[in-house]
């Protein structure tokens, strides 16, 4: 599910849920937890979108 490397280790799949601050239009994101947090920092520093939700998802 995350297509950000392919040398990606996808052994625990999480789903980040976005809002878009000038529409408020939510999306969902699905990353490994690693490419999560790094993900979380970009979102952070954009004005953009803010966080709704992140979560491990189970198997």
């Amino acid at each position: 599910m995350c297509d950000l490397s392919a040398d990606c280790s996808n052994d625990e799949t999480c789903q980040l849920v976005l809002r878009n601050e000038h529409t408020g239009i939510k999306t969902t994101e699905y990353y490994c937890k690693a490419h999560l947090v790094l993900r979380i920092w970009e979102v952070e520093d954009d004005d953009t979108f803010c966080i709704v939700n992140a979560t491990k998802l189970w198997r």
